[in-house]
């Protein structure tokens, strides 16, 4: 018995494994208050606010478009204020560690190019800085000051914009939800409760595909959050949206399954945040740069953590976030990986992180992550032929071909000289030896003649 119980927990153990071999971990829950003894920088990763949906189901009639006054996408007063409140939590978190008034030489924002990400993170700035006196107001009354969130166009990020082109990218997540067997399996299992779905919300003819969940929930859960302007369609219950839910959070870990996918999603993010890392463990950063903050998506923050080996139970909900914090030690620099997994909770989970026994040094974290890092991403995502990625690239072949044309023009020169040098020393042996013979020949021939 006790064996046949062991043998089921290892089934439903291997069960919750995803293709990488990770297992779903809550982490180990720590004191908001960071460590400031040792702290030297901090990089986090947030998710939006709440927002509008940017799914609807063509069968949700009394919800279209035009009941969302806002417009599709945007962040509402409710996400303004989740924000304000993570940026309050960051402060309580760091405080002394960041100063109380902003300074563009101690922290830089940056966003993804849309509306929700940039205005979360303003509000978010607001929370953390907020004005104590009128010597720090612009305006008197005013608790708020104007701070910079960066941001760069959404064809050129693609350390936070979800389908900016990398057509091995998309083709593999497309690759992963047509054949990965755990993808498979639990669509098998779950073909009636598809179908149901494909049929009632009106976006599929037939069974709704798992790749499509996000398109269900998306719309649902921005109904639920908003009950008192948006009415629930009749066909969902409570048991019906847990379903959905849990479906949605199984789904939804796949886009980052296997190393193609990290490399591809998580990569570019990690190589900008590892090489920032190594710059200020080396003394190569503005001594006075302490923080740097992303104001991204869901994707984002399941993207960063992913390449950590960490695969959260639930898909990150908004105003969710990363914390990756260097910390000095005596022989080395220490990564340390935190997570608040709740909108509006003040738990925080601190992480191991995979490959790399803790405490994690930066030199150990590196060769960790080593292998999600793109050595030359555009090639990696099939948008140039190697040859092609990058215009040092023909500046290097021409060098490097000049070079051989010079090395072998040099051993041609070289070949050339020594036959010549050759021929010029056997010619004139040769003359050295015909007037060596024309020497002995000549007294017989003198010789010959007076005895004549």
């Amino acid at each position: 018995m006790l064996k046949r119980s062991l043998v089921l927990f290892l089934v439903i153990a291997a069960a919750w494994r995803g293709e990488s071999g990770n297992t779903f971990d809550t982490g180990r829950l720590v004191d908001v208050k960071a460590d400031l003894s040792t702290l030297e920088f901090v990089t986090t990763i947030f998710r939006h606010g709440d927002r509008t949906p940017v799914a609807l189901m063509p069968t949700d009639k009394a919800n279209d478009e035009e009941s969302w006054i806002i417009g599709l996408g945007e962040l509402t007063k409710e996400g303004m204020a989740q924000q304000y409140r993570l940026g309050q939590w960051i402060r309580k978190r760091y405080d002394s560690f960041i100063s109380t008034e902003y300074s563009s030489y101690e922290i830089y924002a940056r966003s993804s190019d849309y509306n929700r990400t940039l205005m979360s993170g303003q509000a978010n700035l607001a929370g953390l800085f907020k004005p104590t006196n009128h010597t720090t107001q612009f305006l008197p009354g005013l608790l708020w000051n104007p701070i910079p969130v960066h941001t760069l166009p959404k064809e050129d990020d693609r350390q936070l914009y979800d389908e900016v082109e990398c057509p091995i990218l998309h083709h593999e997540i497309d690759r992963v939800y047509s054949e990965d067997p755990q993808v498979l399996q639990l669509e098998k299992e779950n073909a009636d409760f598809l179908s149901f779905l494909g049929n009632n919300s009106g976006l599929a003819k037939d069974t709704l595909r798992l790749k499509d969940m996000w398109l269900v929930f998306d719309s649902l859960n921005a109904e639920y959050c908003h009950q008192d302007e948006h009415q629930i369609p009749g066909w969902v219950n409570s048991t019906v949206w847990s379903k959905i839910q849990s479906l949605y959070d199984q789904s939804s870990r796949f886009l980052h399954s296997n190393d193609l996918l990290k490399k591809l999603k998580s990569g570019p993010l990690l190589q900008e945040i590892s090489r920032r890392l190594r710059l200020k463990a080396a003394n190569q950063l503005d001594s006075r740069h302490k923080y740097y903050m992303y104001s991204a998506h869901d994707t984002s923050v399941s993207a960063i953590l992913a390449a950590f080996g960490i695969i959260p139970e639930t898909f990150p909900n908004y105003a969710t976030m990363a914390m990756i914090e260097l910390h000095r030690s005596q022989d080395d620099h220490i990564i340390k990986i935190f997570y608040k997994n709740v909108t509006d909770g003040e738990n925080v989970y601190e992480y191991d992180i995979e490959r790399c026994p803790s405490p994690c040094s930066l030199t150990s974290f590196m060769a960790s992550t080593e292998i999600y890092i793109p050595k030359a991403w555009k090639v990696d995502c099939g948008i140039v032929k190697w040859y092609e990625w990058d215009p040092s690239t023909y500046f290097a072949l021409i060098a490097m071909l000049a070079f051989c044309a010079f090395f072998f023009a040099s051993l041609i020169g070289i070949e050339c000289g020594l036959r010549y040098f050759n021929k010029k020393q056997a010619t004139t042996a040769n003359r050295n030896d015909s007037r060596e013979e024309g020497d002995d020949t000549a007294p017989l021939i003198n010789d010959s003649s007076e005895e004549v």
